[in-house]
């Protein structure tokens, strides 16, 4: 009786240069990982140079691409992003010109974020 050989999934990385990272460049079909490592030798790295050769079943693999809070920001840090500086470098400009009191800056500012929490709408100061 001939006995069947299971093949499996290998998912094939590559790492060119010690600065860069591991690069997915392919799969292929192999019954164990050394069979599929001699073969991503000799299908992958024929005619380049690489520094660094993974090779992965795919069951090993954990892939998660939900859509929607899971993949989401844990905790909020948009204080952190760029977004807001050209609009603070304007306020702070009609601060200084006397067009706004620090106050109705730090109204306006509650009054936005308070707004944008609600229905994504923003306001502009009432000096404006």
């Amino acid at each position: 009786m001939t006995e069947k050989m299971e093949y499996g999934v290998f998912e094939v990385f590559v790492q060119r240069t010690h600065l860069d990272h591991h690069v997915h460049v392919g799969n292929l079909l192999a019954p164990s990982a050394d069979v599929a490592a001699q073969m991503a030798r000799e299908n992958f790295l024929r005619r380049e140079k690489v520094v660094s050769l993974w090779v992965v079943p795919r069951d090993q693999i954990t892939a998660v691409s939900e859509h929607g809070e899971w993949l989401g920001r844990e905790l909020d840090r948009s204080y952190r992003e760029v977004s807001g500086y050209t609009e603070n470098g304007r306020l702070w400009r009609m601060f200084k010109e006397k067009a706004l009191t620090l106050e109705e800056i730090v109204a306006y500012v509650e009054r936005r974020s308070e707004g944008g929490r609600r229905n994504g709408n923003q306001r502009r100061p009432s000096g404006s």
